[in-house]
């Protein structure tokens, strides 16, 4: 076997203390690419019922087409992201009205994107059944999501966890040129209309609203930032989902075996429905602690509730460190296959030197009579010119060196 440690590879994956350490602070170490689109498509199933996500994961598991996004899903988080900021600053009643009204043609310029997508997701023509026989059909083979599903699919999907959607760059990474023209068309209304404080709207614009007089994690230099740590793990976990199913070596034939014992696309829609519940169980606990708190008999039984749900978090936790571990044994057997790979390449080329040496005497035998059949061509190149030297005298014989003319008229003698 090949020393991990020796050729630079983590020897073991994530720990949970790990995990449960970025969920804490919100942020993960290091630049970390956007889900695919099918990992997003499975944790924003953990919105659907349970009838409906079941449909979602066998969809993906027998290869049924799925609704995709130009430019991936995260694109669709950092547009809502944009119009909740954009509607958040023209609800503020001191905008001057110049600049609410470039706002108010950039929220709907927003809108009719978002509109567009959900067309894509909802009504995706290709993707789910649209004639009444194939319906029958797809329903007759549970794999046909029903419209309201697919509604509550788009709704999740503009949840996809993301990086840095709550950070000053989320605007630019969504890909919004206009939204960097904003600053430059407020700063031109601002000169001309005489309204100081019209530059400073834009920067407030580009900036990240805090909700609640909280602050929102901020990345730092070599990290990525989310909303929140069950945010957090839902990434992470659709981050490990991809290091797997992407890995050659999990497709090969070597874990045929292992990929008929668990079902890796039901496996990360199970855990996205837990930590969403989980998350909005929590959510109601503190409502309810903060309207109620005042009742000491009330807020100790929220806590004791809220108690009892620390071991679920734990668990979620487990679970996705547990895939983080099938991420590293199977990019450690990537390795190891790369190396049987090269040890079968070295071996065939030992076979085709053996194979040369071995042909040595053949090649001797080819080389006599590639020599016989040169003489012979000789021979028959001396026969040929032989040949063409009869046949020139017989022509030259057949027609005379001087031409005959013959009378304009025959007379016999």
């Amino acid at each position: 076997m090949v020393d991990n440690r020796r050729r630079g590879l983590p020897a073991t994956g994530t720990t949970s203390d790990e995990i449960r350490s970025w969920c804490d602070q919100s942020r993960l170490p290091g630049d970390r690419p956007e889900l695919s689109d099918t990992a997003a498509i499975l944790i924003a199933s953990g919105f659907l019922t349970p009838s409906g996500r079941a449909i979602v994961v066998r969809r993906i598991s027998t290869g049924l087409p799925v609704p995709v996004l130009h430019g991936g899903f995260g694109d669709l988080r950092r547009l809502g992201r944009a119009i909740a900021q954009s509607e958040h600053q023209l609800a503020n009643p001191m905008m001057p009205s110049v600049v609410a009204a470039v706002m108010r043609n950039r929220v709907n310029g927003l809108h009719r994107r978002r509109d567009d997508a959900r067309k894509l997701i909802v009504t995706a023509k290709g993707v789910f059944a649209g004639g009444t026989r194939a319906i029958r059909r797809e329903r007759r083979e549970n794999v046909y999501l029903e419209i309201e599903e697919r509604e509550r699919l788009f709704a999740g999907l503009m949840c996809t966890p993301t990086p840095d959607v709550n950070t000053s760059g989320y605007m630019k990474r969504a890909g919004t040129a206009a939204m960097d023209r904003l600053a430059g068309v407020v700063g031109q209304v601002a000169s001309k209309s005489g309204y100081p404080q019209a530059g400073e709207w834009a920067t407030q614009i580009l900036a990240p609203e805090q909700d609640g007089g909280t602050t929102a994690p901020v990345a730092t230099p070599g990290s990525v930032a989310f909303v929140d740590g069950y945010e957090t793990l839902l990434f992470v976990a659709g981050h490990f989902y991809d290091r797997i199913v992407r890995n050659p070596a999990w497709l090969s034939d070597h874990f045929e075996i292992q990929r008929t014992q668990v079902n890796l696309h039901a496996e990360l829609a199970e855990i996205a429905a837990d930590v969403i519940a989980l998350r909005a169980v929590r959510i109601d606990l503190d409502r309810a602690k903060r309207n109620g708190g005042f009742d000491r008999s009330f807020a100790e039984h929220i806590d004791r509730r809220e108690a009892a749900l620390r071991p679920v978090w734990t668990e979620l936790i487990d679970r996705v460190q547990a895939l983080g571990e099938v991420a590293s044994v199977v990019e450690s057997a990537a390795v190891e296959l790369r190396v049987l790979a090269e040890y079968d390449r070295a071996s065939t080329i030992d076979d085709r030197i053996d194979d040369l040496i071995a042909r040595s005497g053949d090649r001797e035998i080819s080389v006599d009579n590639a020599k016989r059949l040169t003489e012979q061509v000789r021979s028959g190149e001396e026969q040929l010119r032989i040949y063409r030297d009869v046949l020139q005298g017989n022509i030259a014989r057949i027609s005379p060196a001087v031409p005959r003319e013959l009378p304009a008229r025959y007379e016999p003698s």
